[in-house]
């Protein structure tokens, strides 16, 4: 099926992106330039609510009552903003968004005007997960992280993802720590 929505972002970042410097080791000849057949890695679509989407980000942390009109409004705020690079993993044959992970980049004054990267809202659903999917998307971010001017992409993961942020050689910072204040859950 074809999709076709509008996109997030302009596809063509991700087609300049230089693949061959991606930082996982994968299996089976897959890579973020090679996933099985039937799946494609995309900017999340405007249509991608009917898709599942919402449902998908269940699996990672509770969504809340996002209507189709609350994913539109949200959708387009995040794509004028230019700050929300959301790529997806689509499933041809189902026609649903299987895998997700946000790079969220800051503009700032400090390292000659680069940008601050931050890695969101990364999953896999559970009945597409082993195909190292996630590995994929989080070489993905890197790799657009680095092409639109960050100067450090940074993530929050607890002690048991570590592991799995080890094999993109990403560095846990250990004397950093964060202060939060949730507003609601």
């Amino acid at each position: 099926m074809s999709c076709e929505g509008v996109a997030l972002f302009d596809h063509s970042l991700l087609d300049n992106l230089d693949w061959s410097k991606h930082r996982a080791q994968y299996r089976d000849d897959i890579s973020p330039a090679n996933l099985p057949a039937g799946y494609t890695i995309r900017p999340l679509q405007s249509d991608d609510y009917s898709r599942g989407y919402c449902d998908l980000l269940s699996h990672l942390t509770k969504v809340g009552d996002v209507t189709p009109e609350l994913y539109l409004k949200q959708f387009h705020q995040m794509r004028e903003s230019k700050l929300h690079y959301i790529a997806v993993i689509h499933h041809q044959e189902s026609d649903k968004v299987v895998g997700s992970a946000t790079l969220a980049v800051e503009y700032k004054f400090i390292h000659t005007a680069a940008n601050r990267g931050r890695i969101e809202d990364v999953i896999v659903h559970p009945d597409h997960q082993g195909r190292q999917f996630g590995k994929v998307l989080l070489d993905l971010l890197i790799l657009l992280a680095e092409s639109t001017n960050c100067y450090k992409l940074s993530l929050d993961c607890n002690e048991k993802a570590k592991p799995f942020y080890d094999k993109l050689n990403m560095d846990f910072v250990e004397d950093h720590r964060f202060m939060c204040i949730k507003f609601f859950d």
